[in-house]
């Protein structure tokens, strides 16, 4: 490594000025030193994160010479990017902690010592400017650094000379905190290895320990994957000490995670459990009306159409941001949070620290026109009643990150005690408490929902639902619902597309941020509403006319209450030929209104009727007629004169066309009514 290769001529001096002293140098018992590396119990990590924090390595070291300190460069590889925060140009907040700074040790006679000072050393420390210098050039006194300056523990620190005489075990004299560095290879940079260079190392001696910690490692467990058998994948670390010899270490190479999937996500309608929501272009569910204007004034209840379920892959995949306790807490502490090893009195404030909480988020995509969609701001139970670990909706940019520092919760979020909350219910009754409801901006049919988890329980694998409703009004031209069915994506957030800046070390992007996933699911479904009816003979020829009339039978005992408001246009399309074998003047026409619930509508082939329908005059053939409502009905009579004198006559059901495997359901039937009378 070019940073190796620089520091090499430094190690000679410092070889000379020691007497060629080995790594191997006796101690007053003469043992080796000698290390063994240690990773504890790896963590499981999630497949979808690109910043996973990984387990711990411990380097624990014993014997040597406590005279003869000398320098080495540590190193660690993964197999997979490291993508733990750059805090500077290529300082990363990995760090590397000598003799778990803040714990006390054991003396000499078994009694807790002097807890290990914490002592940072400063951004760009490569060794090359250290108090160790001085020691080995003469014995002089320590020269502190300005971080250790304001540490008494460090105001007039020990010789080489004297170390071995020091009943606390810590090291003594030196930095003992470093931050890691990306490793430079010609123009770029090593994105699987940090290095911390020039790290000032005083052997033990007999009967004590010296231990090195490496923590913060972030990895992209994406660019692993979930094992797809019974032996799931690992995270590897290897760790290397140069110049050769001067640390040697047993079990260089640790498993120090384990990648398993991490999000499981569904849509669940409100009815059944089943995937999404049917809605009919010319209906309005309760869930519609309440919503139709903004919930958060309106006062009304949210009736659920469906909810979104995050269930986690594993006991602890959702976390909060951190842990109060976090910060300031002793090295090889462990948090069920996003953020590691956290100390913003001493270190940089970013070290450690992530942004946010694991974020659930739902991505929408073709969402219909005039369509709009509300979810509550927090997680329900599943029955609506409020969940123990809780997530609050978050304002975010369309990649699920703060748009400020830190992310920005909605009115009325029930942690804030805010007053603007409505009742979750779930088929009109109320069954939990109440609960804030938000729109969410969609912009071309596309929008997000992002939600923070705020508090989780890392002993159980939880679910976390989250009500859907949407809201429009039943209209007819530029204002009228759209058609289509939109789907949704549930990610892990902040989330970005594999192949991006998001695989790699990063002082702007965010922690955690997760893979962009693409599996979708439907979640409302906007149907057209229309009833095609077939009237196979209609005549006004020798003297015979066809008097027809339509139904809107959606007002019934039978059918749901919420299609009992369906209401449409009337369309008439004329087939056949005039009395003179010549083509239809008229061949389609349309009611100049809507035909509502209940009404019924009549027309004279000759004459035309109701709501504008002017009829067909002189005409032979058929019609059909598309209706806007479902449960059209017809009947069609045909006479050779006026009732009472009329020698000829025949009535009959228009034949519903309707049916098929991509219809709709009508009254719980799979497939359209039959077509015959």
């Amino acid at each position: 490594m070019v940073a190796f290769r620089k520091l090499f001529p430094v190690l000679a001096v410092f070889a000379l000025l020691l007497g060629a002293t080995s790594a191997y140098a006796q101690g007053a018992s003469g043992a080796p030193l000698q290390c063994t590396a240690n990773s504890g119990v790896p963590p499981v990590v999630r497949a979808e994160g690109y910043t996973e924090l990984v387990g711990d390595i411990v380097i624990t070291c014993s014997g040597g010479n406590p005279a003869a300190p000398f320098l080495a460069n540590f190193q660690v590889f993964l197999n997979t990017n490291i993508t733990s925060r750059l805090l500077a140009s290529n300082q990363s907040e990995a760090l590397l902690m000598i003799d778990e700074p803040g714990l006390p040790r054991l003396n000499n006679a078994g009694v807790a010592g002097t807890p290990t000072p914490f002592c940072v050393a400063p951004a760009g420390y490569n060794g090359l400017v250290d108090p160790l210098r001085a020691q080995i050039a003469g014995g002089a006194a320590t020269v502190q650094g300005p971080a250790c300056n304001t540490n008494p523990l460090f105001a007039a620190g020990p010789s080489a000379a004297a170390t071995a005489a020091l009943t606390d075990t810590y090291q003594p004299g030196t930095y003992n905190v470093f931050y890691g560095s990306r490793v430079q290879e010609g123009t770029g940079a090593r994105e699987n290895a940090i290095v911390w260079a020039g790290v000032p190392v005083v052997p033990p001696g007999s009967n004590r320990t010296r231990t090195f910690r490496i923590t913060n490692l972030r990895a992209n467990a994406a660019g692993l994957g979930a094992s797809q058998t019974l032996i799931p994948t690992q995270i590897v670390a290897f760790v290397s000490v140069t110049p050769p010899g001067t640390l040697p270490i047993d079990n260089p190479q640790q498993v120090v995670g384990y990648v398993q999937q991490g999000l499981l996500f569904a849509v669940r309608s409100r009815t059944d459990g089943g995937p999404g929501v049917d809605l009919d272009q010319c209906t309005s569910t309760s869930a519609q009306r309440d919503l139709r204007s903004d919930p958060l004034r309106s006062g009304t209840n949210l009736d659920a159409l469906g909810t979104f379920r995050f269930r986690e892959g594993f006991q602890s995949a959702f976390k909060p941001q951190i842990d109060p306790a976090q910060n300031g807490a002793d090295p090889g502490v462990a948090f069920n949070s996003e953020s590691g090893f956290v100390r913003t009195a001493a270190l940089n404030p970013s070290t450690g620290l992530a942004d946010t909480g694991t974020r659930l988020a739902v991505r929408f995509a073709n969402v219909p026109a005039n369509l709009r969609v509300f979810v509550t701001t927090t997680n329900v139970g599943s029955a609506g009643t409020l969940a123990t670990s809780r997530a609050v909706y978050v304002a975010t940019d369309p990649n699920g990150a703060n748009i400020g520092t830190p992310g920005i919760r909605v009115p009325g979020d029930p942690f804030a005690g805010g007053s603007n909350l409505q009742n979750f219910t779930v088929g009109g009754a109320v069954v939990g408490d109440r609960f804030a409801l938000i729109e969410v901006p969609v912009v071309n049919g596309t929008g997000v929902a992002v939600w923070e988890v705020v508090t989780s329980n890392a002993g159980v694998n939880e679910d976390f639902f989250f009500g859907y409703g949407v809201g429009y009004t039943h209209q007819t031209g530029s204002t009228q619902v759209g058609l289509g069915t939109s789907t949704v994506i549930g990610n892990l957030a902040p989330f970005y597309a594999s192949g991006t800046n998001a695989e790699r070390m990063s002082t702007l992007l965010p922690i955690p941020r997760f893979v962009s996933r693409t599996e979708t699911a439907n979640a409302i479904n906007v149907r057209a509403c229309q009833t095609n009816l077939l009237f196979p003979y209609v005549t006004n020829w020798a003297g015979f006319d066809t008097g027809l009339a339509i139904a809107n039978t959606s007002q019934d005992p039978f059918a749901d209450p919420q299609n009992r408001t369906q209401s449409g246009r009337c369309t008439m399309n004329y087939y056949g030929t005039l009395q003179n074998g010549q083509a239809l003047t008229t061949t389609r026409e349309t009611t100049n209104a809507e035909v509502a619930s209940g009404q019924t509508i009549t027309m004279v082939l000759s004459t035309g009727g109701s709501l504008g329908l002017r009829g067909n005059a002189n005409m032979q053939g058929y019609i059909i007629a598309q209706c806007d409502f479902r449960f059209a009905h017809g009947f069609a009579f045909i006479t050779d004169g006026p009732i009472g004198q009329a020698r000829v006559a025949e009535g009959y059901l228009a034949l519903v066309l309707d049916g098929g495997p991509e219809d709709v359901r009508l009254r719980g039937q799979a497939t359209g009514e039959v077509r015959g009378h």
